[in-house]
């Protein structure tokens, strides 16, 4: 134990780096398929993160003309925060670059934590960083004084419902010392933590309040409880902001148990009995009225119509369709489609919608200009309005780069910071040739992405590719966009799960865009996007027994698991595809409470009026790229949309005629 007393903090910063440089390099990079640099380079790191600085200023001497060695001065400078003309050389050595932005932020970090006010002023740039942005203004307001501009923007974060860091404490500090925080301060942002449930930052505000702001609180506490109960007694309430905060929650709250019972008592009891402001009015109405649509209540109609017009956003305006359609109210769709404004109202989803409710209403000549328009397009409303007038998909394929284009995709490939981020790939250093990646890309113009999305592509680094595509508003290569990867793998699985090929591979697409090793923030693994509960449970299954999170991300144990799963939730709905797809993403008791209550639904407005706009985006994406994706396999459809877009039954297994025929 005394041992231990003696090991310093740089010995186990030393530690820990070691460690992580150790655990993050790949075995395979550590042999015989490096060249001399790159081991070099490794072995360089790994001195490094040892300490042993001799060996690495030998091996750094080695490197001086190695494509990497930015990164190795950057990691030397990451070790010398204190030393600021060190860090300073560095990052005028190589301005505008992700390692300059990243060692900045981190001496940032190191000078506020030494306050080191003077100097700290002299580094900081805006940053997005909330530490570094508080380190800022305690640094501003202790040299330049309490300044209003500077009471502003602390102010602006103070006032939140989210517990600030630690570095926060420090300005917030010069705002109570000088008197810039007020009682009516306190509870507002007491209200936005209540309303966010941040009990520990509730607990912090509620000693700051007077006594009868504490009285409040405690009415407020038993509405979090017993809101309709509340309710009631809050009609006899003195009218005050505190009041107004408490009932406006409240009204909320009951609305998750009734939501028509709510807005009656809102409008009845409460709106203008108290002097609400226009802003909390609006939206208030706006969230019942929406949750209402969400609902798909027959009270969401009137509701919706009713709004005032500062309570209408892009939001209601398209809750406002899909409640009349989900109602099968044409008319009320009609008028709600008129009042989108131009740029919304000629997307191709609401111009296919146009289309339907013409044909609803009579109108069939106008319907099949609208379908003949879209029918053009490779898109999934593109496909269903082909569907409606019998006529073949089109694969509108055009590559990212012309001819003209491609000697540029070599000569980018030779720029530095390009030529770094496919030797951070060789060596294993992916997380680093990723930061690279999105921090130089962000920088190309829409064609130079253009150029760096093919690149991409022909390094293999396809979800790079499919990204930056993407963010060159470029569509329309269907080769980049949907290749055919673990091929014999996605068909092997599919076979003996039952499933079409095209299925599968649109659902990796849209779940992954074939990151192998990703991680959702909720903890989804792989290409399928598995939870790893779900992934063990399938794996017992399939005789797959002490799943490790890495095991789960591996692609064949990844499609195995996946294909399965999909097999499962496609016979719990007798091989309904959109109510599965729906299931595989927000989980079947969702879909449940989704499905239509007396009659079935035409599939296409069953799927345009999924609640959750995550779900809703990703059933039409897996259908479009099943699509796709079933035309590469074999140049053939061998699964329509009318085939995959089954009506909607109350009950997935009830056989029941559909108003209106199939969706197309």
């Amino acid at each position: 134990m005394a041992a231990l007393a003696t090991i310093t903090t740089t010995t186990i910063f030393r530690l820990a780096f070691l460690a992580l440089v150790l655990a993050t390099a790949p075995a395979a990079y550590s042999g015989a398929f490096l060249n001399a640099d790159q081991k070099a380079f490794l072995e360089a790191t790994t001195a490094l993160a040892a300490g042993d600085m001799a060996r690495y200023q030998r091996l750094k001497v080695q490197l001086r003309d190695y494509v990497l060695y930015p990164w190795l001065e950057y990691e030397e400078a990451r070790r010398k925060l204190t030393d600021s003309a060190a860090v300073s050389r560095f990052l005028e050595k190589y301005p505008d670059t992700v390692m300059a932005k990243r060692l900045r932020s981190a001496w940032l970090r190191s000078l506020g934590e030494r306050k080191q006010w003077r100097e700290y002023l002299e580094v900081y740039r805006d940053e997005d960083d909330i530490t570094l942005q508080c380190h800022y203004l305690d640094a501003a307001m202790r040299i330049r004084g309490i300044k209003d501009d500077l009471v502003a923007q602390a102010r602006k974060l103070w006032l939140s419902g989210r517990s600030r860091p630690d570095a926060c404490n420090g300005a917030f500090a010069h705002l109570y010392r000088h008197n810039k925080i007020s009682s009516a301060d306190y509870w507002k942002r007491l209200s936005l933590a209540m309303a966010r449930g941040n009990t520990s930052l509730t607990r912090f505000l509620e000693k700051k309040l007077t006594k009868q702001q504490r009285r409040w609180l405690a009415h407020w506490k038993r509405m979090k409880k017993r809101p309709e109960q509340t309710l009631k007694a809050a009609i006899q309430w003195s009218d005050s902001p505190e009041s107004r905060d408490i009932i406006l929650d409240g009204i909320q709250r009951y609305a998750r148990k009734d939501t028509v019972a709510a807005w009656a008592l809102w409008r009845s009891q409460f709106r203008n009995d108290f002097a609400f402001s226009d802003e909390q009015i609006d939206r208030t109405e706006r969230k019942l009225a929406l949750r209402a649509a969400w609902r798909h209540l027959p009270e969401a109609r009137e509701m919706l119509a009713s709004l005032r017009p500062g309570a209408v956003d892009k939001e209601v305006r398209e809750w406002r369709i899909r409640s009349a359609l989900r109602h099968w109210d044409w008319r009320a769709a009609e008028k709600a489609l008129a009042a989108l404004p131009r740029d919304e109202r000629e997307s191709e989803q609401w111009r296919y919608w146009q289309a339907r409710v013409a044909a609803a209403l009579g109108r069939e000549d106008e319907a099949e200009t609208i379908y003949r328009e879209l029918m053009k397009q490779t898109s999934y409303y593109g496909f269903l309005a082909a569907e409606k007038l019998g006529e073949p998909y089109r694969f509108n394929h055009e590559p990212v780069v012309t001819a003209e284009l491609r000697e540029n995709v070599e000569l980018l490939s030779q720029r530095p910071p390009f030529r770094r981020i496919r030797e951070l790939r060789e060596i294993g250093r992916e997380t680093d040739a990723n930061r690279e990646w999105r921090y130089e890309t962000a920088k190309l113009s829409r064609i130079e992405k253009r150029v760096a999305a093919q690149l991409a592509y022909d390094w293999g680094w396809h979800f790079s590719a499919i990204v930056t595509t993407a963010s060159a508003k470029h569509f329309r290569d269907l080769e980049l966009r949907f290749p055919l990867l673990y091929r014999r793998e996605v068909e092997r699985e599919a076979r003996r799960q039952g499933l079409p090929v095209s299925l599968v591979y649109g659902v990796i697409r849209r779940e992954s865009a074939y990151r192998e090793k990703v991680e959702s923030p909720a903890g989804a693994l792989g290409l399928m996007q598995l939870m790893p509960k779900t992934a063990k449970s399938v794996g017992k299954k399939l005789g797959l027994k002490k799943l490790s999170h890495a095991g789960i991300k591996q692609p064949a144990t990844n499609i195995r698991l996946g294909a399965r799963y999909l097999r499962d939730v496609l016979d719990r709905y007798d091989n309904h595809v959109i109510l599965a797809t729906a299931s595989y993403n927000a989980g079947p008791n969702r879909v449940k409470k989704w499905l239509p209550e007396e009659e079935a639904l035409p599939a296409d407005i069953w799927v345009d009026t999924i609640t959750f706009d995550e779900t809703r985006n990703y059933v039409k994406a897996v259908l479009f790229y099943s699509t796709i994706f079933d035309w590469k396999l074999d140049n053939k459809i061998d699964y329509t949309m009318r085939e995959r877009m089954r009506p909607v039954a109350p009950e997935p297994e009830t056989s029941v005629v559909s108003r209106g025929g199939a969706s197309g």
